[in-house]
């Protein structure tokens, strides 16, 4: 069973809440991930070694290559379509 983790509210400047949407369309990243990574980052720079193991906890792996994106759904117009077409040809 894994640990049900914290939820924390933060409130941001607007101009750095559309950063961080931006950066995230970017890299593919959550807004979540994207935070608990500056946050661990900034705890065990400020914090010394004494954090270094709750970061390595929190933090991703570095990628080297671009996250994949994740394949579109079909609409649920498109669902259907392909339903229907699926009950002529039978």
């Amino acid at each position: 069973m894994t640990k049900a983790k914290t939820l924390l509210s933060v409130r941001l400047d607007p101009a750095l809440a559309e950063s961080l949407e931006e950066y995230c369309a970017s890299t593919g990243l959550t807004r979540s991930t994207v935070v608990q990574e500056g946050v661990a980052e900034y705890l065990t720079s400020r914090s010394g070694p004494t954090l270094s193991s709750l970061a390595e906890a929190v933090l991703l792996p570095v990628r080297e290559d671009k996250p994949k994106k994740r394949a579109k759904r079909p609409s649920r117009q498109q669902l259907y379509r392909a339903y229907v077409r699926a009950k002529h040809r039978r």
